[in-house]
């Protein structure tokens, strides 16, 4: 069976060889792009099922990296999402796309399974984006099938809409993987992997978590199942927040209300009539796994501003059309430092 890369309770994050990799992917480690390899993918062929991806709010197209492809850190004839940098034909947040890129970079420090997401252009468009490994079908790994969690919320309530998803909830994600846990497929702890996504969510503030952004995925050869990495994180990191307001969180008071206002996509059950607020909903789960508190603390004790303001100082070197602007860089290093700081004293309290 392949050995799903988990994180203890005591947090000795398991280090795979080098044979590991390409049946396990690549989510959660830290593959570096040197700052001179912004990736051009103006001659990349689209994917023939799925060239434009239908899923998500944003612009995206699905790809296929060259056989040749003149980038030692990607993988030769692999898929690869290029998220584009404006929303809906907008260019409202231009400089979106970064935030997908940083929050990878941000789970590799806190030993979060993210897959990798590396800076991209498009040079015959002039447009850039998020260029982000896709987590199936890697070169040697068996064959998987995605089962969308919007998949499971249909089959579980009744008349579910899909699209609004105010159904969405915790408890009967609960009880689904509880009954698929007693047949002993999963590869690993699912209280884990929804212990780091939610926590992971609260540091980032991600408040797109949806049905759709999360998956079981199925070995069919194995007969074995793991969770999907955290993937979509781009609706994150005060992404709305225009340069000219940034001063204004730099008040207490105004960036605890900033956090206090953000809310995950998920309800904690069903007769809920409000989504949970992000840091709110960590408590909640501690409160239903109590034995998931290291694994909470653990994560969070990794965390270190200077380790966040050397990925963003890096991040600006990147020549692109749309590069990493000195204020956001500071902007969201304050930001997310708040946001630790206050789920810390949350739990604390």
């Amino acid at each position: 069976m392949i050995q799903k890369r988990t994180i203890s309770i005591r947090f000795q994050p398991h280090q795979p060889e080098t044979e590991d990799l390409c049946s396990m992917g690549r989510e959660g480690l830290n593959i570096v792009q040197p700052v001179d390899q912004a990736i051009d993918v103006a001659d990349w062929r689209g994917d023939m099922e799925f060239e434009i991806y239908p899923e998500g709010a944003r612009d995206k197209s699905l790809l296929i990296s060259p056989d040749q492809i003149g980038y030692d850190f990607l993988i030769p004839n692999h898929r690869y999402l290029f998220k584009h940098s404006f929303q809906h034909g907008t260019r409202s947040h231009p400089d979106q796309f970064w935030t997908e890129i940083i929050a990878y970079r941000i789970a590799c420090i806190l030993h979060i399974p993210v897959p990798p997401a590396f800076v991209g252009y498009d040079s015959k468009k002039n447009v850039c984006g998020a260029i982000i490994e896709w987590f199936l079908n890697y070169p040697d790994q068996p064959e998987e099938r995605r089962v969308p969690g919007g998949d499971i919320m249909v089959a579980l309530i009744p008349g579910y809409d899909r699209k609004k998803g105010k159904a969405h909830n915790f408890v009967a994600i609960e009880r689904y993987l509880t009954v698929i846990d007693k047949t002993n497929a999963f590869q690993s702890n699912w209280q884990d992997y929804w212990c780091d996504m939610l926590l992971f969510d609260a540091i980032i503030g991600n408040t797109d978590r949806h049905q759709d952004n999360w998956e079981i995925l199925w070995n069919q050869e194995q007969r074995s199942i793991r969770m999907s990495p955290v993937f979509d994180n781009g609706t994150s990191l005060g992404y709305e927040i225009l340069e000219s307001r940034m001063d204004d969180f730099y008040s207490d008071n105004k960036m605890k209300a900033y956090i206090k206002k953000g809310k995950h996509h998920l309800r904690w059950q069903l007769s809920d009539t409000q989504q949970c607020q992000h840091i709110d909903i960590i408590v909640r789960l501690l409160n239903r796994f109590p034995s998931l508190q290291d694994r909470v603390h653990a994560i969070l004790s990794l965390y270190e501003a200077e380790k966040l303001r050397s990925i963003l100082d890096v991040c600006r070197q990147y020549s692109v059309p749309v590069p990493l602007s000195a204020k956001r860089a500071d902007f969201i290093c304050h930001l997310v430092t708040s946001r630790v700081n206050a789920v810390k004293e949350e739990l604390e309290s």
